[in-house]
């Protein structure tokens, strides 16, 4: 394991003076020579893009001296490596460098960017973001050795607060990854030459394939370093989800309809109601005149009683 770090100097991709694969103006990628031949690389191999992409979209930069600041304001202090136009132009090519790499070989990159000026005084700038991977293993091991670095912009700082100039852009951060649990310990694999500013990063890449992505998501955070301080959690009442005012509307109209259709049927069980109130007085009316022509018929057909004769 101690072989591998003997490779700090192979990694550092700046300037990149290996065989270009692929190069325009948005960046370029390449593979390099080791330069310790007793150290075999797991190349060539095959990795699907959505992984790669996974990789690239999961490494995050975090400035210590923001962190407390970004925790006590409620945001991030982690923000992406790479953009997702970045990402878009990276994958395939890191893809097809991989496969295509030899097991003495590491595959570097270089994106770069243009930024206009604040303002109509400023120049616009070009950034550098650079670095460079390897397979070896289970893991991905990832190397920065530029973020967005703008000499220009570098130089103009340095002259007002008086400090050696750092091209890299990298001082003073810490490189992260996420999900988390894929980060692996790098403790064996870190170059131990190469810039001071460089920034090394081991992944499992297995590990990160086995679990989906909507699954790692949502319980992962980013590691925080040691020396970030947590304020103390404060427990929040939960409040039952809002309705939208439209939902709101619909449910309005729907009692509305559900009140006039019960409204209806009352109506309607009233009307049948004193329709057969009605039915049954004209019957018991039929009744009782039937039964009054039925009691004066009889009275009429009664023959009338012989007297009594009387002796005489």
């Amino acid at each position: 394991m101690a072989i591998l770090c003997l490779i700090g100097t192979a990694c550092s991709t700046t300037p990149p003076t290996g065989k270009a694969l692929f190069e325009d103006a948005r960046g370029t990628v390449f593979l390099r020579q080791i330069s310790d031949r007793s150290f075999r690389a797991s190349h060539p191999i095959s990795l699907e893009p959505s992984l790669l992409a996974r990789v690239l979209s999961g490494v995050l930069v975090q400035e210590p001296q923001r962190a407390l600041q970004a925790v006590l304001a409620g945001s991030s202090s982690t923000v992406p490596v790479f953009s997702a136009e970045q990402i878009r132009f990276l994958v395939p090519l890191l893809a097809r460098a991989l496969a295509t790499a030899a097991t003495d070989q590491v595959v570097g990159f270089l994106v770069t960017t243009r930024r206009p000026g604040d303002s109509l005084l400023e120049y616009s700038t070009t950034e550098t973001t650079a670095g460079s991977l390897y397979a070896y293993g289970q893991s991905l091991y990832f190397l920065l050795s530029q973020y967005r670095s703008a000499p220009a912009r570098t130089n103009t700082e340095n002259i007002a607060h008086r400090r050696l100039p750092d091209t890299s852009g990298l001082s003073d951060h810490v490189l992260l990854f996420t999900p988390s649990f894929a980060q692996g310990s790098d403790n064996f694999h870190r170059p131990a030459a190469g810039a001071t500013t460089d920034k090394f990063l081991a992944i499992d890449y297995q590990l990160l394939q086995e679990v989906s992505p909507s699954a790692a998501a949502p319980a992962q955070a980013p590691p925080r370093p040691e020396h970030t301080i947590e304020p103390p959690r404060q427990s929040v009442p939960v409040l039952p989800p809002s309705k939208s005012p439209l939902n709101v509307q619909r449910t309005l109209e729907q009692r509305d309809d559900e009140v006039h259709t019960l409204k209806d049927l009352i109506i309607k069980k009233d009307l049948e109601l004193d329709a057969l109130r009605q039915e049954l007085q004209s019957i018991r009316r039929q009744l009782d005149d039937q039964t009054t022509r039925q009691d004066s018929q009889k009275r009429k057909n009664k023959p009338p009683s012989k007297l009594q004769q009387t002796n005489p």
